[in-house]
């Protein structure tokens, strides 16, 4: 029984090693099976310019190699070998440690015409590789004499679309190649529309339509100067289409070539602000002004009589709403005053006082000329809404003794007396004054919105005068800032 015992322990003992000799075996032939790397294409399709006279066909591995591989390709199609091309070998060498290999292919130029050549490369199986049809195991070379070119094109920008020719903006466009630049060479601007270079617009800075480019550029950004036009109603294109004018370093992209930009400058409506009809039977219509307070309210507001100007476009004018008096046999002035006020500013006491025109019943002091304009810019397309702005303009007026000016009875008074003697023309006043002041009236900045339930005009206007009498006295009221040699003055203007 012990001897039974013991062989059947040892043929237990003889049964595992047979099966761990099994494992081991299988487990052995397992990796020596991994050591056969996947060889394939780096890619599947080549377009290769003739011109160039050579293509290398790159061979890759799964992973690196452990010992030198020699990778085997077959040549197909209808191409022919010495003819279209020629290799030295048809095979790559991979060496040890190393996972891809290259095989240096010649073009033979001269010979290729036919575009419709098929040339294949296929990888033959090996011992030392694996081939999978399915993993990019043949390469197919389309040949073109046609060289492949970086594409240039414009850069969508919508802040570019719209521009209204008063503000003479500077305009930024962008351009891209989807390669590097293979040369220094330039674009041409084909130039469309209503508008003309030189004339209408620059482009960075000079009158000419070619951009140069730099070798290796792959984006580039140039400039477009609107040039200043003050025509309310202004309506234009300007159509900017990319070329190479012949160049053959880059192609032009058919979808992203082309750029319009609408040069408009549209006609402002002021029948928001048109209420009333004008005071005393003068021209226009009324409007209300008032001037910002210290405390952020609009303070003393008054009534003039402003319109259209007939004469330019997108410019209210403020009149000084002059009317006949033919009791008096002189002109005389309504209620208002100047448009934006510059005599209240000057707070004269008793002893001296502004004359430009003369008053009714009183002296009504007036700037020469006191007929003003602001220069509305729609916003966009919108014109119920923009910006306020005006050009420089200058006031002057005389300054007399009020004392004597108004000295007896309206008949007799020397405004009177001087208006009846002058026509009711002020330029032909010979009355003695004591000093002229100048107002400079520097810049205007702000906004209109008519579509507002009440229609408004908001601006600040920066005003200058070397003459000690102006801001002399300024009503404490108002809020009137100083920063340098300017005085900022802030006004609302509403339909009355």
């Amino acid at each position: 029984m012990k001897i039974f015992r013991k062989i059947y322990n040892l043929s237990g003992i003889f049964a595992l090693l047979i099966a761990v000799s099994f494992l081991s075996a299988c487990e052995k032939i397992e990796m020596e099976g991994s050591y056969s790397p996947m060889a394939y294409f780096e890619s599947v399709q080549a377009l290769v310019n003739t011109e160039s006279g050579k293509y290398d066909i790159r061979v890759k591995l799964s992973k690196a190699a452990q010992k030198d591989i020699t990778v085997k390709m077959e040549f197909v199609g209808n191409v022919v070998e010495n003819e279209h091309f020629s290799v030295e070998s048809k095979e790559i060498k991979i060496p040890a440690g190393s996972s891809e290999g290259i095989l240096p292919v010649t073009i033979l130029n001269e010979n290729i015409w036919d575009e419709e050549l098929d040339f294949r490369v296929i990888l033959a199986p090996g011992n030392d590789y694996a081939v999978d049809p399915k993993q990019n195991s043949e390469l197919k070379i389309k040949f073109t004499k046609d060289i492949i070119l970086p594409v240039l094109s414009f850069v969508p920008n919508t802040d570019n679309e719209h521009t209204n020719p008063f503000l003479a903006e500077k305009l930024t466009f962008n351009l891209s190649f989807d390669s590097p630049l293979l040369a220094d060479t330039y674009v041409a601007l084909n130039v469309e529309g209503d508008l003309t270079i030189g004339r209408d617009f620059l482009i960075n800075g000079g009158n000419t339509n070619k951009i140069t480019l730099s070798k290796g550029l792959t984006s580039y950004s140039f400039d477009l100067l609107i040039n200043k036009k003050d025509i309310g109603g202004y309506n234009k294109t300007l159509k900017l289409t990319l070329t190479n004018d012949g160049v053959k370093f880059y192609g032009i992209s058919q979808e992203k070539a082309s750029f319009t930009i609408r040069v408009t400058d549209p006609s402002v409506d002021f029948t928001p602000i048109m209420k009333s009809a004008a005071l005393l039977g003068g021209s226009g219509n009324q409007i209300e002004q008032a001037i910002k307070a210290t405390d952020g309210t609009w303070s003393g507001k008054v009534v003039i009589n402003c319109g259209p100007n007939n004469s330019k476009a997108n410019y209210l004018k403020t009149y000084r709403n002059l009317s006949y008096i033919s009791a008096f046999l002189c002109n005389a002035n309504a209620p208002g005053g100047d448009v934006l006020r510059l005599s209240d500013m000057l707070n004269f006491a008793t002893t001296d006082t502004v004359i430009a025109d003369y008053g009714a019943g009183k002296t009504t002091r007036f700037f020469t000329p006191s007929d003003s304009l602001l220069r509305f810019v729609a916003l966009g397309e919108n014109p119920l809404k923009g910006t306020v702005t005006s050009s420089s303009q200058k006031f002057k007026a005389k300054l007399v003794l009020k004392a004597n000016w108004e000295t007896g009875t309206n008949g007799t008074k020397q405004w009177h007396v001087d208006s009846k003697s002058t026509g009711g023309v002020i330029a032909n006043s010979v009355y003695p004054s004591f000093s002229t002041i100048e107002v400079e009236l520097v810049k205007v900045e702000g906004t209109y919105d008519f579509t507002l339930t009440t229609p408004e005009v908001v601006f600040d206007a920066w005003f200058r005068s070397s003459s000690p009498y102006f801001m002399r006295n300024v009503p404490s009221v108002l809020d009137v800032a100083k920063t340098g040699d300017m005085y900022k003055v802030s006004y609302r203007y509403t339909p009355k």
